[in-house]
């Protein structure tokens, strides 16, 4: 039987609902998990329901993590914000964290296991780091893909087995401090930001902050990344 994944709903302040991408979806089934959209209600109850059913957790990218939460220098430097995901990923996550669920983080994903576990942000990269790499997706444009480099001896470059590896790059933020938790596994080769996390003391919990879900097919040690998040699960 596929374990169940509760993968958290992303969110839309026009329409103010939660919604989802497919492709997020569709990784998990092909990694060999099942997938479980999870509603937006911060609720200990509904927190506690979702850890007696899954038996891991995806945080998804989006909008930008509320400035309340870290310490940061400029606050206009923050973009558009989802507030009602901030409340409810942060309870999720220190109530999974608590219960040893295997976790794994994308994006947004990745800046907020960061946030909850004691780290910091870039708040906006292209006007606090000097890089040639555009890491935005900037429509009409296609999307930004560059090469980032993998720490020796981390899980990552065990799975792929050489030292850089190309992803894709839809941010404006990124992780800053690392939480102390947390280690590096891989830095964008360019600039040096922070591309992938791990806690080497947990059963399982690690974040990267490129779209697997959007490029495994054709990149398959995406898919064994999260075949790995699934085995673990």
């Amino acid at each position: 039987m596929r374990p169940l994944i509760g993968v958290t709903s992303l969110w839309d302040s026009v329409k103010n609902c939660g919604w989802m991408w497919q492709n997020y979806m569709e990784l998990i089934w092909d990694a060999g998990g099942m997938p479980m959209v999870l509603s937006l209600n911060s609720s200990p109850e509904a927190i506690d329901e979702a850890l007696a059913r899954c038996q891991g957790f995806l945080f998804t990218g989006g909008q930008d993590i509320s400035p309340d939460y870290y310490d940061y220098e400029k606050v206009e430097r923050c973009q558009s914000k989802a507030e009602v995901r901030d409340v409810m990923e942060l309870a999720l996550f220190d109530a999974a964290h608590k219960a040893h669920r295997p976790i794994f983080g994308i994006c947004r994903g990745m800046q907020l296991i960061n946030v909850a576990l004691g780290g910091t942000l870039i708040e906006d990269i292209p006007s606090q780091v000097k890089t040639p790499t555009e890491h935005r997706y900037m429509p009409p444009a296609a999307p930004s893909m560059h090469e980032v480099e993998l720490v020796e001896g981390s899980p990552l470059m065990a799975l792929v087995g050489q030292k850089r590896m190309t992803v894709n790059s839809y941010h404006h933020q990124a992780v800053d401090r690392v939480a102390p938790l947390l280690d590096v596994m891989a830095r964008s080769v360019t600039d040096q930001i922070v591309e992938a996390v791990w806690a080497p003391k947990e059963d399982f919990l690690m974040a990267v902050q490129w779209h697997p879900e959007r490029i495994y097919q054709g990149r398959p040690e995406n898919l064994e990344l999260i075949k790995r998040f699934i085995q673990a699960c």
